[in-house]
């Protein structure tokens, strides 16, 4: 039997911010393997540059400088990216950011912080693009959320706060997008091994978790694309509100256990 060479994203045009580094960034090279058009955001120059040049010697696409904190700022990017490319059928954001700290000495700041980066900006960007993708009756939009929001992390609960919040939002959005043609989703991810991780947590820590997740090993970025795929793609039609935990079973063995 010979294998389909069908590209699953052929014509799409998708916004990934948080698309220039780690698992967004492996997003964006899987979905511009796919035929999409891609363009991802950051607030730092250097990385779209970078990722911007990889998309295009794979496809099409370009990327943009934005803060996703900042709702004037994720205004403009939609309105940049619809007046080049014509519309919005992808937005998948995979912004993130993760500090351990205990519950009794998060400040006000480093709260609003982890709030602003993890799910107003995420809000603010499906916002913006539920506007376009109401008007052409079609859209995917795709929040990588986290393990961390479907079970108790310690140090971390702002962060799975957020990322619980981040569920909820999708829930509700896709509620009340569906009459459109728009899906909401979300991607649990467990702990990958991103710069991130890797610069900021220690390897006895990361040996440690490995060892409690059923497949005995953490996630590279990667693992996400084919998640991804599915719920950008016409495969994935008729999932919305969902959310995929793609963790190795981690989610899953709490609650067995």
């Amino acid at each position: 039997m010979e294998m389909s060479n069908i590209m699953k994203l052929k014509g799409k045009i998708a916004l990934i911010p948080g698309g220039t580094a780690g698992i967004g960034e492996q997003i964006a090279l899987a979905f511009a393997r796919e035929g999409a058009t891609v363009i991802v955001a950051s607030r730092n120059q250097e990385r779209v540059d970078r990722v911007s040049k990889a998309i295009k010697a794979i496809g099409t696409g370009g990327g943009l400088v934005a803060d996703i904190t900042k709702k004037d700022q994720v205004d403009k990017m939609i309105s940049q990216v619809v007046k080049e490319y014509g519309k919005v059928d992808i937005m998948l954001n995979s912004a993130g950011f993760y500090p351990a700290t205990p519950v009794t000495q998060i400040s006000p700041e480093e709260w609003q912080m982890v709030m602003d980066i993890n799910l107003t900006g995420p809000f603010y960007c499906a916002q913006a693009a539920a506007k376009e993708m109401v008007k052409q009756k079609y859209g995917r939009i795709i929040f990588i959320t986290s393990g961390q929001g479907l079970r108790g992390v310690p140090l971390m609960a702002h962060y799975s706060g957020a990322k619980g919040g981040l569920i909820a939002l999708a829930r509700a959005m896709a509620a009340e997008l569906g009459p459109y043609g728009i899906t909401v989703n979300t991607i649990a991810a467990g702990l990958t091994t991103t710069d991130m991780v890797n610069n900021n947590l220690p390897p006895q820590l990361l040996e440690a978790v490995a060892q409690n997740v059923p497949v005995k090993r953490l996630a590279v970025p990667e693992e996400y694309n084919g998640a991804a795929i599915l719920l950008a793609s016409e495969d994935g039609s008729y999932i919305t509100g969902e959310t995929l935990a793609v963790d190795g079973g981690s989610v899953n063995a709490d609650a067995v256990h």
